[in-house]
């Protein structure tokens, strides 16, 4: 099979984390003595063997992939070599949700927590083969260093952006989706959840072509909380929220988040109290890369009056679970909940992975909701995270999913009912394309 170079995604589309984060780990210096490979594969195998995931669209031969990956993972003599080879492995699976997570990238046990995460204050977006600073936020360091929305980036740190999406564009439809969706996801989190001090160098060009270098260095943000999923390491979540007003025809709550967590449930139920006036409301998943299934559920519960199926999930024993949005009339502290009936936009990038892909997709095929922006990564595997006996983890999937309409998401995504890029000129006006066609959507009559 045909393998990426470019350096973004180091060896292979699985070596990167194809699926809701990137783990920045600290690189092994010296070879481990028994990375355990012979064990370490009965267990990555075993696990392929007995998941959700049986590669029939990905028409598979198990039997030619174990012939062809099992010699050279059991011979592995150091833990670099071994994830070489699992990672070529997970990679020739051709779907998303397989990944080698690095032991170094987990938290030690009884260790302390991290110091407060931190933000240059920089958020990006694909816009066909560049990519773009979509916003700067205010007062961040990104602003103070001169840097403005539209600018394209060529680079970050030793990542060369620019020459990644030249190879993607060689790859088949699946491989190029999720090599975008890596990238994007990289380079959100290159700039924002890192440690206070983090110095973030950059090559960009303005919005006259002109090759800007910019070093920005990232500050504490107390926005900012680290949320562990089980099995995973710690990951940033942000969330923000804004009322817009709409001139002479209402309002619109403005919800934007980064990881699907429980505080996001709790966040959401207070900001549609809080405005209950408005008549509208957007749920911003650009750049948003997965996490919690029960987080899914929960949210989706605010906006039906009923139990509502968002789709079914087929496991490995060919049983089916049916993935519901699950309304709650009273929360912990004995508040009514606030639901919204009204109208329901969805913001989806390349960057929305995982429950960023399945979320969408259900309410956009029961008409709950209108989709805005660019098709989501199509990377819609339920997964979990196992140990493996060389001390790392295998991230793998249990489940397959299909829409209320029986299509599956997998390799293809959330469609959008509006689709629309952002572009340079746009967003150095200040602009935001995506979200000001949802507002003008909600304030219509449509």
């Amino acid at each position: 099979m045909k393998r990426i170079t470019a350096p973004l995604l180091v060896s292979s589309l699985s070596a990167a984390l194809s699926t809701a984060f990137a783990v920045q780990a600290a690189p092994i210096e010296a070879p481990v003595a028994d990375p355990k490979s012979k064990d370490t594969f009965a267990v990555v195998w075993e696990r392929l063997q007995n998941s959700g995931f049986k590669g029939e669209h990905e028409g598979l031969d198990w039997a030619a992939l174990k012939a062809e990956h099992q010699p050279q993972i059991e011979a592995s003599a150091d833990i670099k070599q071994l994830r070489k080879e699992i990672n070529e492995l997970l990679e020739d699976l051709k779907a998303s949700h397989f990944a080698l997570i690095p032991s170094e990238a987990m938290p030690e046990s009884g260790k302390a927590a991290a110091p407060g995460l931190a933000d240059t204050g920089l958020r990006f977006a694909l816009a066909g083969k560049q990519l773009l600073v979509e916003r700067v936020l205010p007062g961040s360091p990104a602003e103070k260093s001169g840097i403005r929305a539209g600018w394209s980036v060529d680079a970050i740190d030793d990542t060369d952006m620019a020459a990644a999406l030249k190879a993607l564009v060689e790859l088949d439809d699946n491989a190029r989706r999720q090599g975008e969706a890596i990238l994007l996801s990289r380079a959100n989190k290159q700039a924002m959840g890192i440690a206070a001090d983090t110095r973030v160098a950059l090559r960009l060009r303005d919005a006259a072509g002109k090759p800007r270098a910019v070093d920005v260095t990232a500050v504490a943000d107390p926005a900012l909380q680290s949320v562990t999923l089980p099995g995973l390491p710690p990951m940033p979540l942000r969330i923000a929220y804004r009322r817009i007003d709409r001139a002479g025809t209402g309002c619109a709550l403005h919800f934007e988040f980064n990881q699907w967590a429980m505080p996001v449930y709790e966040q959401l139920s207070d900001a549609l109290r809080e405005h209950a006036g408005c008549d509208g409301v957007v749920l911003d998943l650009r750049g948003n890369s997965g996490g919690l299934i029960p987080s899914l559920t929960a949210v989706s519960g605010l906006f039906f009056e009923k139990p509502t199926s968002l789709g079914t999930m087929t496991l490995g024993d060919g049983q089916t679970l049916q993935l519901m949005a699950l309304p709650r009339q009273v929360s912990d502290d004995g508040r009514e909940i606030r639901r919204h009936t009204g109208k329901l936009a969805i913001l989806t990038d390349r960057g929305s992975i995982s429950c960023s892909d399945i979320f969408p997709a259900g309410l956009q095929a029961v008409g709950r909701a209108r989709i805005f922006g660019s098709a989501s990564a199509g990377m819609a595997l339920p997964a979990v995270a196992v140990p493996l006996p060389s001390g790392d983890r295998l991230m793998y999937p249990t489940a397959d999913f299909v829409d209320p309409h029986k299509r599956r998401i997998e390799g293809v995504g959330v469609i959008p009912d509006q689709p629309v890029v952002p572009n340079p000129a746009s967003l150095a006006k200040g602009a935001d394309p995506v979200l000001d066609a949802a507002v003008a959507w909600l304030g219509s009559g449509g």
